[in-house]
């Protein structure tokens, strides 16, 4: 222990690392202390993100609708960052609400800690860590204004949005690697800046109003209040305590804003008292000529419209059954199509719903349609009301009623069907939700086609589709920016639609909402569905030959029956999926989630499941010959009575998997499957080779000879 006169050293007062930290230029300390200040946030943000994103994906809890909140800036965050757009009203773990919320509250909370200390002491922890101080003009901590100056405003306002504006405006949106990058280039070029100021002032510091100082230089680290040239502090000199001064750059004298402009109006009288005349007269004849300019536009427009109002009376007029003939009734319906006045679309779509005669009510079809994209609202909400209408006559009402009311609801959906393809690709908004456009069992049938029309980002939510034709059709867009994988993409919605029969092959469905959607029998054919978002719809007897489902998210999904010859499941989620029946011969299911599934009696030949999760799946009765299951996870997968002839297992985990009446080997005289291709790597006698089958279950005394002459491993095993 010191002796009471033994001198108090920095020594003996700074941590043991200060040492090391003082060896660092103060450019180099302002930049590491800016690094762990940006780590302190983001990670405050991103720990609880990352657990809460893990509940969800694990579904830990009942799910439950994603907080309104996180749902609002979710989307601020993805239109800010051009984000992709995730599926409204989704679901998620209890357990994610709590911890995302705790990623928006932690973030402000550190922050705030931050701010609060820079205000009192001048210095955040890792500031104070590195030996960096940041002062007024006085010497002071900063004030809170001159914080938010220098941190939101110059920073990351001026600085980081510049880095956000080159972004949006380059060939590197909507990569956010590039604009990570950006933005550390920029603010580390801002911060180098410094360098070539006498005092050491980065950009920002000179827009608050602030200075940096090396706090390393005082161990003590208490300026003296107003004074910023002089500080005394403790050091050692050949062993002994002396007092020493320290000098610090003395801040520059600021000129008063404004001074400059004033003394050049003292100076120059005559000249500013012309400038102001000039710059009133300018102002007097702006305001008089955009006055009489409005006039005239006010009193045109009000002309206009008095023409357009006689007219759309004169018509009116003809609408009366005393008018005249259907001929002439006709002719006034299709001219309120053509006529520019919001009361026509309300009148026409009236007149549709009471009109008894079938001529008239085909005209009064093709004027809603010839309104364009306009009509979809009122068309939508007709179409509704008539189907309802419909439905409440299934058990009473005449033939006549009914087949009118048919007749009025094919009009209905033929100027909807119209619309949308002489249209195509303007209606991304457009919500037809709840409406009927299938074929329907009725005097008047109809049937939706829409082969190779651009449908993106419309809204058919809860509709009835049944056997419509979409064949080469676009649901899904770039958006107004031209570029996919952005926030303002164009993604349909067919969640909860009625599909079945429908015709989809070779249609564009990739990111598609299509939750609890039936689409039975439906031919998906050589589509896209790549990250498609069907959890628990229908697909049961659906074609899918060739159709892409890449990354595709499909829990609780039903293909029962369905021909997915040849489809890519690759890296998609089906836990809990049934493909009971299915025929997949030669399809792709690497890396793919299907644990939990139900596979019995599926024809899987040649389909390849390598790096796959195949976790406590049914594969009874099932046909995997020369499948491709080369290190998946096969742990209590029930291969009961299937066929596992060439199949390569090699590097599979098969713990607990049951292999109860497993055929090993195809007979001589069996012909392979089109789908079977034997591995080229290696002879079958190795495509068990090495795998641990100890811990399998139900291996009989065959299996197990088998198993071990051709180099698998097993406790009994010669």
């Amino acid at each position: 222990m010191a002796s009471p006169s033994t001198p108090i050293t920095p020594q003996r007062l700074s941590p043991w690392w200060r040492s090391t930290v003082r060896q660092l230029p103060i450019l180099v300390r302002r930049g590491c202390a800016f690094v762990v200040e940006v780590s302190f946030i983001v990670g405050s943000a991103g720990i609880p993100y990352g657990f809460g994103a893990y509940a969800t994906q694990r579904e830990i809890g009942e799910p439950v609708p994603l907080s309104p909140v996180l749902a609002a800036t979710e989307d601020r965050m993805a239109r800010l960052l051009s984000l992709p757009v995730r599926q409204p009203n989704r679901n998620v773990s209890p357990l994610t609400n709590l911890f995302w919320t705790g990623a928006l509250v932690m973030p402000l909370l550190a922050g705030g800690w931050q701010i609060y200390l820079l205000s009192k002491t001048g210095q955040t922890d890792p500031k104070r860590w590195f030996g960096v101080k940041v002062v007024d003009s006085q010497g002071r901590p900063p004030s809170l204004v001159q914080i938010m100056l220098r941190e939101a405003i110059a920073r990351w306002g001026v600085f980081g949005g510049s880095a956000w504006l080159l972004w949006r405006v380059t060939g590197a949106f909507p990569d956010l690697g590039i604009l990570l990058g950006l933005t550390g280039a920029i603010l580390l070029a801002e911060a180098l800046a410094s360098r070539f100021n006498r005092q050491g002032r980065a950009l920002h510091d000179r827009l608050a109003q602030t200075y940096v100082l090396d706090a390393l230089d005082n161990p003590y680290g208490d300026w003296q209040q107003g004074e910023l040239e002089r500080d005394r502090h403790w050091t050692q000199v050949e062993g002994e305590a002396v007092s020493a001064i320290v000098v610090y750059p003395h801040p520059e004298p600021q000129p008063r804003a404004g001074g400059s402009l004033w003394l050049w109006m003292l100076r120059n009288p005559a000249t500013t008292l012309l400038l102001v005349l000039l710059f009133c007269l300018t102002a007097v004849l702006g305001t008089f000529v955009g006055t009489q300019v409005y006039i005239q536009q006010q009193a045109n427009s009000r002309e206009f419209q008095e023409q357009d109002n006689q007219m759309f009376l004169s018509l009116v007029d003809k609408l009366t059954p005393a008018a005249g003939a259907a001929d002439g009734r006709r002719d006034a319906i299709l001219a309120l199509g053509t006529l520019n006045d919001p009361r026509a679309l309300s009148l026409l779509v009236d007149l549709l719903g009471q009109e008894t005669e079938p001529e008239l009510i085909d005209a009064t079809q093709q004027a809603i349609a010839s309104r364009g994209t306009t009509a979809i609202v009122d068309l939508r909400r007709l179409n509704q009301s008539l189907k309802t209408q419909l439905d409440s006559l299934e058990y009473g009402g005449t033939a006549e009623e009914k087949a009118l009311l048919a007749r009025r609801l094919r009009a209905t959906q033929r100027a909807i069907a119209t619309i949308l393809s002489n249209h195509s690709g303007e209606l991304p908004t457009a919500d037809l939700s709840r409406t009927h456009l299938g074929q329907a069992a009725t005097e008047v049938p109809f049937t939706l086609v829409l082969d190779g029309v651009d449908l993106a980002g419309i809204r058919f939510r809860s509709s009835v589709l049944t056997r419509a034709s979409f064949q080469g059709s676009q649901f899904y867009g770039a958006g107004e920016d031209g570029r996919f994988g952005t926030y303002d993409d164009w993604i349909a919605d067919l969640s909860g639609a009625d599909l079945s029969y429908g015709n989809f092959a070779g249609a564009t469905l990739t990111h598609v909402w299509m939750y609890r959607s039936n689409l039975m029998q439906g031919n998906f054919n050589h589509a896209d569905l790549r990250f498609v978002s069907a959890t628990g719809s229908n697909f049961s007897s659906a074609q899918l030959v060739g159709a892409n489902l890449e990354g595709a998210s499909l829990r609780q999904t039903s293909f029962t029956g369905a021909d997915l010859n040849a489809a890519d499941f690759t890296n998609s989620d089906l836990q809990g999926a049934s493909l009971t029946q299915v025929r997949a011969g030669g399809s792709l299911w690497s890396s793919a989630n299907v644990s939990q599934a139900n596979w019995q009696g599926a024809d899987l030949a040649g389909a390849d499941f390598s790096r796959g999760n195949l976790s406590n799946s049914n594969f009874r009765d099932a046909n995997l010959s020369g499948a491709n299951l080369r290190r998946a996870n096969l742990e209590y997968a029930s291969f009961h009575g299937s066929d596992l002839s060439w199949a390569d297992l090699r590097g599979a985990n098969v713990s607990g998997a049951d292999f109860q009446g497993v055929t090993w080997e195809a007979a001589a005289s069996e012909e392979e499957s089109e789908f079977v291709v034997r591995s080229d790597e290696a002879q079958p006698l190795s495509f068990v080779e090495g795998v641990n089958f100890s811990r399998a279950r139900n291996l009989d005394r065959e299996a197990v000879a088998f198993l071990c002459d051709r180099g698998a491993i097993h406790p009994d095993c010669p």
